[in-house]
């Protein structure tokens, strides 16, 4: 209990410093999404879109939709936008006092200042009325064959039990000719491990968690969500047997000034580029005539 409430209050103590960060990076994710699509033909207002594990604040949902698009975002979670007291009931139903607490905190502290961050930033209004949210698991969703044009995910990909039969789904789900842009947070990254203590590795590094802690020696085990611990490898053949894929996005580099020759040699099975790169985003197409086998 009490190593719980020490982890809820760095949590806390995060999102007072940085909850505008998190609106930042955001629309930052957003553009150049919306940017590296459009190198692909693709025209967001043109799409019928898919979030996967929206989330809480549903940003990327909301963005989507916002600029046009025919957005929907599912989560196992229950998220549905405002304050009711209907919401958190929902919460409490489906995922549970832990989830309720932590959503009524950022409910009531920081997300009102998080969109108005997001709205400053964006060149087109905030659209909160009309916002399409549903509780779905992605490996197994009701929704028929070729329903989507464009498939999008940030940082959720880690916390997926099975990678196969998500990749699967999502390859009945789009259209023929669509696309998926899927960011996956790195777990050999600095922050791949989610300390919260390396949210920030190059601005705010840690005083007590060791760099890497998560694939040396395991300290500091307490993270605020499960995470499945794969390698870049795993998402490879999770996906290449139902899409064909067109890029293979590395995006941030972090703790390069951290990674010592000690630790390096400690870590000799990842790359360099394993340890140094935070995340990948994953431009697929979905292979229609079959799957490869």
């Amino acid at each position: 209990m009490v190593r719980r409430l020490k982890l809820y209050t760095s949590i806390i103590g995060y999102a007072l410093r940085h909850h505008l960060d998190f609106a930042r990076e955001h629309h930052a994710f957003f553009e150049k999404m919306r940017e590296d699509l459009r190198g692909y033909g693709v025209e967001l207002d043109r799409c019928r879109v898919l979030d996967v594990g929206c989330g809480k604040s549903y940003w990327l949902t909301l963005l989507l939709h916002s600029a046009g698009a025919r957005a929907t975002g599912i989560d196992t979670e229950f998220v549905e936008p405002g304050r009711g007291p209907g919401k958190y009931l929902g919460i409490l139903r489906h995922n549970g006092l832990d989830r309720t607490l932590r959503t009524l905190v950022w409910d009531w502290t920081f997300g009102r200042w998080y969109y108005r961050e997001l709205r400053e930033r964006c060149p087109f209004p905030l659209r909160f009325a009309g916002v399409e949210l549903r509780s779905q698991d992605v490996t197994a969703t009701d929704y028929p064959d070729d329903t989507f044009d464009l498939v999008v995910s940030h940082e959720v990909f880690e916390h997926l039990s099975d990678l196969g039969p998500a990749a699967r789904e999502l390859s009945r789900l789009l259209k023929p000719g669509g696309l998926t842009y899927i960011y996956f947070h790195n777990f050999a990254s600095l922050s791949g491990g989610h300390h919260i203590a390396w949210k920030y590795p190059d601005s705010e590094p840690s005083t007590t968690v060791p760099p890497w802690d998560h694939l040396r020696r395991k300290l500091y085990p307490d993270i605020p969500s499960w995470i499945n611990r794969l390698r870049v490898r795993d998402y490879r053949a999770a996906f290449e047997p139902c899409f064909e894929i067109l890029d293979w996005m590395p995006l941030a580099r972090e703790g390069e000034a951290l990674l010592t020759p000690e630790i390096r040699a400690e870590l000799a099975e990842y790359s360099e580029e394993e340890l140094l790169t935070k995340g990948y985003v994953i431009v697929a197409r979905p292979l229609k005539t079959g799957i490869k086998t």
